[in-house]
């Protein structure tokens, strides 16, 4: 019997579950003219099984037969053109179906949020399984990881630049603290942000790249990186693998949490969310209250060299942290130096600097300036294999630095 032949007892990687019975629930619920696509009808179990089967294809366990999904999904749909949704009812997107248009999604939005336009209710499918929805109340963000604790320890920076020669590219970090209790944290934690009480954007899928790292504004040898970006992905355009998220979080102040997402011994996500620290997005970007701000400071940032690989300028002189990594595309080969300045209370204090690979984190040099104004530098070395992209860690920063820069450019910099 070869590949194609239907046997009774071949297994085609489709199982319909015991406790579900969706497709004799869905046949059922045609027959009667009953709308299996409501939240109690047969089709609420496709998010679940969907789940399983993405776990599972990220962990490389296996995977669910395609023929008897895309099946069941297209008896589901058809039930669903003979019984019309309820006026309250969210839309589901189902297999063969479409998506709602943009313009009526914005549109409607819209109404409610004229400055941050978001679908309510939607989840990214890397969220499949978690309770977190964008426009949810943040009173309904609570911890379901057992065992486990997250906390903010640092300022959010930014982190720009081209990263393949086209579209400039921006990220968001922040140190963070976990402890981890039952279960395994395959990718790092994210930025979900809040305002006015509702959730307005649900952090990046990290997910497709599950490097963890240490974070490029330190605060302790143990923090890892909380990673974000500039647009909401509470805002979905296109659908699919072709689903993009274009919509930036506009100026404003919002809360914003640290959410670690491990992966419990049942394969589903489990979510551990951190206490609300505040943020102002402006016109220079994302911003952290500085607490006690440094004094003042009489260096300046200067403007970037000719082949600068990369920058970090700090400034805490404002009750509002500036913190900001530019990094160009590298090119190898070219002898390097690391340089800038340091202005802070204690003139023999000292700013350690590293230079790491982007994007595992793996430090390729390191040095340190003293925080005495002064400009410092030396020459380093990096290897020509490195990679194309380059970043500059601060690894702790003395007490009252005012402002910092640390630039990564060539050893004889071009006019």
């Amino acid at each position: 019997m070869n590949q194609h032949d239907d046997g009774r007892g071949q297994d085609h990687g489709w199982v319909d579950p015991p406790e579900a019975g969706l497709l004799k629930q869905t046949l059922g619920a045609m027959a009667g003219g009953v709308d299996p696509t409501s939240p109690t009808g047969p089709a609420a179990t496709m998010t679940a099984m969907s789940r399983r089967v993405r776990r599972r294809r990220t962990a490389k366990l296996g995977g669910l037969g395609g023929g008897a999904l895309a099946l069941v999904g297209a008896l589901v749909l058809g039930a669903g053109q003979l019984a019309p949704a309820a006026p309250d009812q969210s839309e589901l997107l189902l297999p063969g179906g479409s998506a709602p248009s943009q313009s009526a999604e914005a549109s409607a939005s819209a109404s409610t949020r004229p400055d941050l336009p978001i679908r309510d209710g939607y989840q990214p499918d890397w969220l499949a399984g978690t309770d977190l929805r964008c426009g949810m109340p943040v009173a309904d963000l609570e911890s379901t990881a057992q065992g486990w604790s997250v906390a903010s320890s640092g300022d959010i920076y930014e982190r720009s630049g081209d990263l393949s020669g086209g579209e400039p590219a921006t990220q968001r970090g922040m140190a963070a603290t976990v402890k981890e209790g039952e279960g395994t944290l395959h990718g790092a934690p994210v930025l979900v942000w809040s305002q006015d009480g509702v959730v307005v954007d649900l952090g990046t899928d990290v997910f497709a790249a599950s490097d963890l790292r240490a974070p490029l504004l330190g605060s302790g040898a143990d923090a890892i990186e909380a990673l974000g970006g500039p647009v909401t992905t509470c805002m979905p355009s296109g659908t699919g693998d072709s689903t993009v998220f274009e919509t930036p979080l506009p100026e404003g102040d919002y809360d914003v949490r640290v959410v670690a997402l491990p992966e419990v011994p049942s394969g589903d996500l489990a979510i551990a969310v951190s206490d609300p620290v505040q943020v102002r997005i402006d016109a220079d970007g994302a911003h952290s209250p500085t607490g006690e701000p440094g004094g003042e400071s009489v260096i300046e940032f200067p403007e970037p060299v000719g082949g600068q690989v990369a920058r970090f300028d700090l400034d805490r002189t404002t009750d509002w942290v500036t913190a900001k990594l530019t990094r160009p595309v590298y090119s190898s080969g070219t002898p390097m130096r690391v340089v800038g300045r340091c202005d802070g209370p204690d003139p023999e204090a000292l700013l350690p600097i590293e230079v790491v690979l982007w994007p595992t984190g793996d430090v390729l040099t390191s040095t340190q300036i003293s925080c005495d104004g002064d400009e410092a530098g030396e020459e380093v070395e990096i290897p020509a294999d490195a990679g194309a992209t380059l970043d500059i860690r601060l690894p702790g920063i003395p007490d009252g630095v005012g402002r910092a820069w640390v630039s990564l450019e060539p050893a004889t910099p071009e006019s």
